[in-house]
């Protein structure tokens, strides 16, 4: 019984594990592959972005519960005051709190997607410049997408070469 629970825990480690690509056959001259996310992921670009994005979340997320409260002590403000004001007046008050708190998140939303595509634009700018120099360097005819191969020759695999070159191009990115 305990050698099934370790079977079963090695079994579920290596699940956990990202496969590794059995080598099929002799390397194929001039086809190179690439795993875009991997290369991005890998580079310090990539990672930067990363990081930065999680904290101008969290920033964002913190000015938007605010000016959330601050909304809401007003819509509360509202309520109690609403037997002593019409009720066509009442509902043009609460309709224009909510429209403040919807255009609120919609414009954060705006400014954090504005922000990413900012980022995203330059790591794809270094990426297409170091896949440009490691096709030249490889003398790559064809680049494929690694990702969506079922195996590969490990040698025709140029991601790690593309996220060195990405990572002398842009070492970090700036976001703001």
């Amino acid at each position: 019984m305990r050698s099934i629970s370790l079977i079963a825990a090695s079994l579920l480690a290596c699940a956990g594990m990202p496969a590794q690509a059995q080598t099929f056959g002799p390397p194929i001259q001039g086809l190179c592959l690439l795993s875009r996310a991997g290369a991005i992921a890998a580079s310090r670009a990539g990672q930067s972005m990363q990081a930065q994005l999680k904290q101008m979340q969290g920033s964002l997320n913190g000015d938007l519960a605010q000016r959330r409260a601050a909304l809401d002590q007003q819509r509360r403000q509202l309520e109690a005051r609403q037997s002593a004001i019409a009720p066509i007046e009442y509902q043009r008050q609460l309709t224009a709190l909510n429209q403040q708190a919807q255009t609120l998140e919609q414009q954060q939303n705006a400014r954090f997607i504005a922000v990413q595509q900012r980022g995203q634009q330059q790591i794809d700018g270094a990426l297409g410049q170091a896949l440009s120099r490691v096709v030249t360097r490889t003398a790559c005819s064809v680049v494929m997408e690694r990702d969506h191969a079922y195996g590969w020759n490990n040698a025709m695999d140029v991601t790690g070469a593309v996220t060195k070159e990405m990572d002398a191009i842009l070492p970090a990115i700036a976001l703001q």
